[in-house]
């Protein structure tokens, strides 16, 4: 019997799974000012996700949690133009 679907797609579960591990790395990252793209591609490794995926995947997301993180500091009122 063949099989529909490519050798390499991920069930549902470990998407979520992915989505969860990927969430609690920013989590953890942006508690300490980082935006976490080491522990993205470990995530993804983890999964066995292609590299020509990894790389853009964990740029996008750093890119995302940095911008959130910036945003936040700045409404919080501890970022100053002049010192930047």
């Amino acid at each position: 019997m063949v099989s529909s679907r490519p050798a390499h797609s991920m069930t549902a579960t470990l998407i979520i799974a992915l989505a969860a591990l990927i969430f609690v790395v920013a989590l953890l990252y942006s508690t300490v000012g980082h935006a976490g793209a080491s522990g993205y591609l470990a995530a993804m490794a983890l999964f066995s996700i292609s590299p020509l995926v990894m790389k853009p995947t964990a740029l996008v997301l750093n890119i995302l949690v940095a911008i959130i993180g910036t945003v936040r500091f700045y409404r919080a009122g501890f970022f100053s133009w002049p010192i930047f």
